[in-house]
């Protein structure tokens, strides 16, 4: 996680942001942004995206997480409809 804190401050810079004037883009606290920049994991996955996302840099993200649709046929085996008992 250290070095995505890394990466994410280097972003800011790079687009000559301070932690004050990225709080006021993406209305999270700058105490938490640099928590995230220092690599702490109690920063939630919410606050990194929100800050990816007004840093531009969402859409990397979305890729890695991203599935291709499967075809209907092999989704069906693997993942099997369970009946259901109501």
């Amino acid at each position: 996680m250290v070095r995505l804190g890394e990466r994410i401050r280097l972003l800011r810079k790079s687009r000559g942001l301070t932690l004050a004037q990225l709080e006021g883009m993406c209305r999270i606290h700058r105490t938490t942004l640099g928590r995230l920049e220092r690599g702490d994991l109690g920063v939630s996955a919410g606050v990194l995206f929100a800050v990816l996302e007004t840093l531009g840099e969402l859409a990397d993200v979305e890729l890695l997480i991203s599935r291709p649709q499967e075809p209907a046929h092999r989704r069906s085996i693997a993942s099997p409809v369970l009946e259901q008992d109501f």
